[in-house]
């Protein structure tokens, strides 16, 4: 329902080795358009507006915190260019909202339920089949385990007990990686997840 931004160099780049890497974010939050909506374009034009606003609002520190953990470098260390350097990062990445429809109008709004997960899995298999990740990063723990209860339920009895950095599944005999990372909120320590998540790559 919700269209996934896919970067340029998705797969193609050096970055964490060059892998299909999936950024997997929980919902997306708006005043402009109603709770339960479908905008599909939704994903490609917040990207767009990180990459030219020099807003920095709460949520654009969320996909900063991404970039910096998968580049493993601080923002005063990228370059800065026309196209942010964060912004660069991103061009290596896919990245995709697991709700398919707006959830509420603020971040502080409702938290998913049951039935916005299972209204994702339809929509998720699709972006799963058309960009064949290697790797998932799922970013919260709360998202994790519905995840993996949705879409791999055999690979853990109680997913909600795994406190692994990552968990291994199969999709068409294809392993996909999925590591489980704290959201990426304010209170968060990119260079520990960029550890976490290039040695959990390592081995690929």
């Amino acid at each position: 329902m919700f269209e996934p931004w896919v970067g340029e160099n998705y797969g193609n780049s050096n970055l964490l080795g060059g892998k299909r890497i999936l950024v997997v974010g929980e919902s997306h939050h708006s005043l402009e358009h109603p709770v339960n909506s479908v905008v599909p374009d939704l994903t490609q034009r917040v990207m767009e507006h990180y990459r030219q606003t020099q807003e920095r609002g709460k949520w654009m520190r969320t996909l900063d915190n991404i970039a910096w953990t998968l580049s493993g470098h601080k923002r005063s260390d990228l370059v800065a260019s026309v196209h942010r350097g964060e912004f660069s990062v991103w061009q290596s990445v896919a990245f995709y909202n697991y709700v398919p429809v707006i959830l509420a109008a603020s971040a502080r709004g409702n938290r998913p339920t049951a039935k916005h997960f299972q209204l994702a899995v339809e929509p998720f298999e699709k972006v799963l089949r058309v960009l064949n990740p290697e790797v998932l990063i799922i970013c919260g723990y709360g998202l994790f385990p519905n995840v993996i209860r949705n879409h791999w339920p055999t690979s853990l009895a109680k997913p909600w007990d795994f406190s692994g950095e990552f968990l291994d599944v199969l999709r068409d005999d294809q392993k996909i990686r999925c590591i489980r990372m704290l959201h990426p909120s304010t209170s968060f320590s990119h260079s520990r997840w960029h550890t976490v998540i290039s040695n959990a790559v390592a081995d690929l």
